[in-house]
C-alpha cells in the first residue's frame, strides 16, 4: 500500500501538470489566433524539445531517482496536451488571407 505521502505527491504532480496544460492550451490557441497558420512549425518545435527532455528524464529514472510510472504518467499527460491542442488548432476557423489583409 503507497504511503499517503506519495499518493500526495501523484495527486500533486498530475495536478500541476494538468495546470501547466491547460495554461499551454491557452496560450497555443492564443498564438494561433494572433499568427493564423503559424502555430504548426511552433509546436513541431515544442513537441521535439519536450520528447527530448522526457528521454533525458526516463534515463535518469533509470538510474533510480523517479519512478517509471511517474515518468510514464507524465509522458502521458503531456502528449496527451500535445494532441488535444493540435486537434484544437486543426478545427479553428481562420480568416483567409484577403480577410487577414
Amino acid at each position: 500500500m503507497p504511503a499517503p505521502e506519495a499518493e500526495n505527491s501523484d495527486i500533486s504532480t498530475t495536478l500541476a501538470l494538468d495546470m501547466v496544460g491547460r495554461a499551454y492550451l491557452a496560450l497555443a490557441l492564443l498564438y494561433e489566433t494572433a499568427h493564423p497558420g503559424e502555430f504548426g512549425d511552433v509546436q513541431q518545435k515544442i513537441r521535439t524539445f519536450v520528447e527530448d527532455n522526457f528521454r533525458i528524464i526516463q534515463e535518469t529514472s533509470r538510474n533510480g531517482s523517479l519512478t517509471t510510472g511517474t515518468v510514464d504518467d507524465a509522458v502521458q499527460l503531456v502528449n496527451s496536451v500535445l494532441v488535444e491542442v493540435e486537434n484544437k488548432i486543426a478545427t479553428m476557423i481562420r480568416p483567409t488571407r484577403p480577410m487577414r489583409s
